[in-house]
């Protein structure tokens, strides 16, 4: 027997062959180096070996009864198996079957930082086969699992017998056991790492210790893994509009490349509404798509009016879809569709474009759908995009016949390169061709060249001279019909016309940045001065410009229309000024005022816009806020001579404690309406416990104006939607229950109550 009490580190070189198969060891012991043997004493052990591999040994005590023998180590023993690391109390290795066994708080951990406990195991030589008694585990995602005993096959399996599943903690901040928020009790459980599933027989699932479900089988992602077919968590409502209401999501992992999603909605009034969304992603594009269809009972009699003619559909449907193709090194084909069968549809079913079909504007909210087709060529400094557009009205008074579509949009621009007069010099051109199957028609071909140099002083000021020369031919058919915007006009419009609009201008402006103490002080004034022809040709049907917002952000674009049919001409002096100071404390105050002055009015705008009489509305921002605790962020547009507020948008936040809250406040005057619209969104949550919190959201109408027509005595003040929650989240799970009233009213769009229960077990339900 070799035996050496003051061993510090084994290193043992062996060669890995099939199971039990002989072992020849190289073994060296490492003592302090006052206490090393010589490589003639019989610490050493000598034996040839091929192919080796190294496994590392740590313990207080290693000894050895014969050279064929078995090794066993004690005291705080350390084995380090290729990525595998093993601790015990004691362990030993016999060479001669392949086999280790460990006793005493025995630990595993493997190459994805996953630990095994156990009591004792007994196990292969790499660690991958054996049998484990008092197991637990901790994985990866904070998951938790404990048995009587374990049987490991090949690393690839793991069999557990009385078996324990968590993702929650099961110990409290002072380390004292708890007894976890929700875990799965199971007679046998089966953890398959080759399908990445943890498979549960006879299992109970329990919430704070008392169980509520119980099931004969149980199948479940495992959780390293990433992406796994399964259910997702389900969605359960009742509402006044759709009755008792289930959506439970199965999630479809086709390949590393695509997937899909299928998540039926059942309700107890219109039935059962199928909707899907595939998704797949190449490298050199990728394909979203969606749709919904539910064949609803318009027979009802609730569905049908006095006339006797239903006024819906008797199947309804939605498809969405987003993606693109990339051809070559210079080609795109892109395309962004939406459709729906009727306009009440996506409010009845709450149908959003979610993932990554989710926009910055969600169109279900709004009243238009729009649908894009794109085919973008970009080489160098030149970009070229031929683009169609189908829109969709979802207001009573839309008329598909004077609805447009746009067939084609082109537009091209090139930047060139050489410097011009010291500027920057750019040429483009867009076609744009909109028909209606009921309405005019027209074509519009726009050339346009553009110049700007910027000059920047020695002492700071700041000049820019720019130019556009731009051109514009009409052509147009069937105008006595009229658009949706201009119905039933007639020869109020010539069949062509040609416009020539120039624009030349100089802005001014001086930033100036000064520290004052702990503040830090900025200040830029800027004017701007732009010249164009007065008296363009304005008869021409707007198709493009229709809406503008006048703020300070576009006070200095010289040409303020959003598109080309609205061209902004005459002579005009932009003037503003922004300012900001900001402490050291993380207290801020930053703010900017601006208007616009003319040498003669243009009726460009509409009067409603702010702009186009010779001195504008006055536009400007204040924003103040103390890091994110809390702030207030104002826009708005004042009347030139009555300092009456003509348009608002406002948000407050406070971030304090367990308090989170904002409030929005927004009033404009929308084109073409006289009646002002304004409306006050308030949102709160409360944390009230640890992992408790309540929330609500209020949406209110503050000009009525419908109420006012019903009963002229009635407050102007309506609800338009309320929201109350109450939510519990802690490290492995979340529940929420919500109450929703919708006050909002449409053809078979009732006013809806509606109660949401929605649940997450963090591996489990997602």
């Amino acid at each position: 027997m070799h035996r050496n009490r003051r061993i510090a580190r084994l290193w043992i070189t062996t060669v890995l062959a099939n199971v039990g198969a002989a072992y020849p060891l190289h073994v060296w012991a490492t003592a302090p180096d006052s206490q090393k043997p010589s490589r003639d004493e019989p610490d050493l052990i000598a034996a040839e070996a091929d192919n080796e591999s190294q496994v590392l040994f740590e313990a207080d005590t290693v000894t050895r009864e014969t050279d064929e023998g078995a090794i066993v180590a004690e005291g705080d023993v350390r084995a380090y198996f290729g990525e595998r690391y093993l601790r015990a109390d004691r362990l030993t290795y016999d060479p001669s079957t392949d086999v280790v066994t460990a006793e005493g708080n025995v630990s595993i951990t493997d190459e994805n930082m996953e630990t095994l406990f156990a009591g004792s195991v007994v196990l292969s030589g790499d660690l991958r086969d054996g049998i484990v008694e008092n197991f637990s585990a901790l994985l990866q995602e904070n998951v938790r699992i404990a048995a009587a005993n374990a049987i490991q096959e090949q690393g690839a399996r793991t069999r557990l017998n009385n078996a324990v599943y968590t993702a929650c903690n099961v110990c409290n901040e002072n380390g004292e056991g708890k007894t976890p928020t929700w875990r799965i009790k199971s007679l046998r459980v089966t953890r398959d790492l080759e399908r990445k599933v943890v498979r549960f027989h006879h299992a109970f699932l329990e919430l704070k210790g008392v169980p509520i479900l119980y099931t004969p089988y149980l199948q479940g992602p495992d959780p390293s893994v990433e992406r796994q077919s399964g259910f997702l968590t389900p969605n359960i409502g009742a509402s006044s509009r759709l009755g008792f209401n289930f959506e439970l999501p199965y999630y479809l992992a086709i390949s590393n490349s695509q997937d899909a999603t299928f998540h039926p909605k059942y309700t107890a009034e219109d039935g059962v509404l199928w909707q899907g969304e595939y998704r797949i992603r190449g490298e050199r594009g990728y394909h979203v798509l969606a749709g919904g269809v539910i064949d609803f009972d318009n027979t009802a009699p609730k569905n049908i009016p006095p006339d006797g003619e239903p006024l819906l559909p008797g199947v309804r449907w939605h498809y969405f879809g987003r993606g693109y193709r990339d051809i070559g090194d210079h080609w795109r084909v892109s395309y962004d569709f939406e459709r729906v069968s009727d306009r009440t549809y996506l409010r009845r079913y709450d149908v959003r474009r979610q993932g990554d079909l989710r926009q910055a504007l969600n169109r279900g909210s709004t009243n238009q759908l729009r649908s894009n087709a794109r085919v973008a060529w970009e080489s160098g400094d030149s970009r070229l995009t031929f683009d169609t557009y189908l829109f969709q009205g979802l207001r009573a008074q839309d008329d598909t016949a004077t609805t447009p579509y746009i067939l084609p949009l082109i537009d091209f621009k090139h930047d060139v390169q050489t410097k011009i007069a010291g500027g920057d010099l750019s040429v483009g051109a867009n076609i744009a061709s909109v028909y209606r199957t009921g309405g005019a028609d027209s074509q519009r071909f726009t050339g346009v060249v553009n110049w700007n140099r910027d000059i920047i002083t020695r002492r700071g000021h700041r000049f820019r001279l720019f130019t556009e020369l731009r051109s514009d031919a009409y052509f147009f058919q069937d105008i006595d019909q009229g658009t949706e915007i201009y119905a039933g006009l007639t020869g109020a419009k010539s069949d062509s016309m040609v416009r020539f609009a120039p624009t030349v201008g100089l802005e001014w402006s001086y930033p100036v940045a000064r520290h004052f103490g702990d503040v830090r002080v900025f200040l830029e004034p800027r004017v701007q001065l732009v010249a164009s022809p007065t008296n363009v040709e304005d008869a021409i049907f707007n198709e493009d410009s229709q809406s503008i917002e006048f703020d300070y952000a576009g006070l200095f674009d010289f040409n303020k229309a959003t598109g080309y049919d609205a061209f902004e001409d005459g002579q005009r002096m932009n003037v503003g000024v922004a300012a900001a100071a900001e402490w050291s404390s993380g207290f801020t105050i930053e703010g900017s005022i601006g208007q616009q002055f003319r040498a003669q009015t243009t009726d460009a705008f509409v009067l409603s816009s702010g702009i186009g009489e010779r001195s504008s509305d006055i536009v400007g921002s204040l924003n103040v806020s103390y890091g994110s605790k809390f702030g207030v962020e104002n826009r708005f547009r004042l009347d030139n001579e009555s300092g009456r507020i003509q348009r608002a948008e406002s948000l407050a936040f406070l971030n304090l404690g367990p308090v989170k809250s904002n409030l929005s406040y927004v009033r404009l005057i929308e084109a073409d309406v006289v009646d002002r619209r304004e409306e006050l969104t308030a949102r709160a949550s409360v944390k009230v416990a640890r992992h408790w919190s309540v929330g609500g959201a209020w949406r209110v109408n503050l000009n009525d104006q419908e109420k006012l027509m019903e009963d002229p005595t009635a407050s102007r003040f309506s609800t338009i939607t309320q929201d109350f929650n109450v939510t519990y989240t802690d490290e492995c799970s979340t529940f929420g229950i919500t109450y929703r009233r919708d006050r909002t009213r449409d053809t078979n769009l009732p006013p809806d109550n509606a109660v949401l229960l929605t649940f997450t077990l963090n591996t489990l339900v997602q």
